[in-house]
């Protein structure tokens, strides 16, 4: 927000007045989430899947959904389940990549658990590897060891994969795929409802003349 106010007085004072700063800058996430990410891609990655279902009626159309999700639930379990990884392969695959930018730092111990890390640009950073913190932050929002903390580990001769939130852990992932999406038979099958049926609500004419299709 600084290097902003410096650029643009007007825009840091739009940003300040107009909007909440924990909605988009990443120094002001929650840390709880365990998540830094910005962009609605999840949202977009389920629309994309659902874009046949979309034009049929309500009742198929959630009847579509139904389906994939019962079909997916299945799937990623049965998939986790013959790996024999501790955590996540994606998360794996991001924790080596930090691993090749850790010789960029040089790791001062202070205590048992206490660390300076320099870093070759000149920022220092302070890491407290029993709270699993560091003061970028990085550690805290998104559960994975930064850089930073994984050359403090590695001159405590820890290993990085034994810092990692338990929320990326196989256990945590098979849990999270445990709950199935009972099958339901179709309709011919069903008991008979004495209830009356639902009926549509009530066609509202908006005002104005309607748009004519071309």
């Amino acid at each position: 927000m600084e290097i902003l106010r410096e650029y643009d007085g007007n825009a840091h004072r739009w940003l300040l007045d107009n909007t909440n700063p924990k909605h988009w800058s990443r120094s002001h996430f929650r840390e709880a989430a365990k998540c830094d990410i910005l962009l609605n891609n999840l949202c977009e990655s389920f629309n994309s899947v659902i874009l046949e279902a979309r034009e049929k009626p309500i009742l198929g159309m959630l009847e579509n959904i139904r389906v994939y999700l019962m079909e997916r639930l299945r799937t990623k379990k049965e998939w986790m389940k013959k790996r024999t990884d501790d955590i996540c392969p994606k998360i794996q695959n991001k924790l080596e990549k930090t691993k090749t930018e850790c010789a960029a730092n040089i790791a001062r111990q202070s205590d048992d658990k206490r660390f300076e890390i320099q870093h070759i640009y000149g920022e220092t950073y302070v890491v407290d590897l029993d709270k699993c913190t560091c003061t970028c932050r990085k550690w805290e929002l998104t559960g994975l060891p930064c850089c930073h903390a994984i050359a403090c580990i590695s001159l405590a001769g820890g290993k990085p994969e034994d810092y990692v939130h338990k929320c990326y852990s196989r256990e945590a992932y098979l849990a999270a795929y445990e709950p199935a999406i009972a099958p339901i038979s179709s309709p011919n099958v069903w008991k008979c409802s004495t209830k009356e049926p639902v009926l549509p609500p009530n066609k509202v004419r908006l005002p104005g003349r309607p748009k004519k299709a071309r």
